[in-house]
């Protein structure tokens, strides 16, 4: 495969996630790499578990870079992303998830590799930032549905290689997935 999705932040806060909670999953459908379609549009996402599961059906159907298209992400996400005025096929989105947590959605075309790219994060609230200390975060556990762990080996299952992204401290801060 030579495109590329990154799920940068979002990696790092599921390697926090150091186990599945112990509430039982009742997601039965399995992601198929064969799946060829345009899914329907959806109503946006309400846990973590359903937009990291959405993330893994675009890629178990994506053939190339332009299946990651804004049009495609909004219908995927059930959202509107706020278009770039640079770039028409560039765009964002971002809501929030539960009290402490939002999730992000940033699709853009890297300028160095001229391949389109997406990433998808989930971040500490405006108000929680705003009345805590920066090195604290909320606890991960609130929105903790599937772990890191768990979204390499699936997103390796459907054929993707992951390559981790190490930032300045030196830490692991997820992942990129070509």
């Amino acid at each position: 495969m030579k495109y590329r999705l990154t799920t940068i932040t979002a990696a790092l806060l599921l390697a926090a996630c150091s186990a599945p909670p112990e509430k039982v999953n009742n997601h039965p459908q399995p992601v198929k790499k064969e799946t060829k379609t345009m899914p329907e549009t959806k109503t946006t996402p309400q846990t973590q578990w359903e937009i990291l599961t959405r993330i893994l059906e675009m890629m178990a159907s994506a053939q190339s870079d332009k299946d990651f298209s804004i049009e495609r992400l909004e219908q995927t996400f059930g959202v509107k992303m706020k278009r770039s005025e640079k770039d028409d096929d560039d765009g964002s989105f971002f809501t929030n998830l539960s009290k402490n947590w939002d999730w992000y959605m940033d699709k853009y075309k890297d300028p160095i590799e001229g391949q389109d790219g997406v990433d998808f994060s989930f971040e500490p609230t405006a108000e929680y930032r705003d009345t805590h200390k920066v090195s604290e975060e909320p606890n991960i556990t609130e929105i903790c549905d599937m772990d890191y762990d768990e979204f390499v080996r699936k997103a390796e299952t459907l054929g993707f290689t992951q390559t981790p992204n190490i930032v300045q401290d030196g830490m692991q801060r997820g992942g990129l997935f070509k």
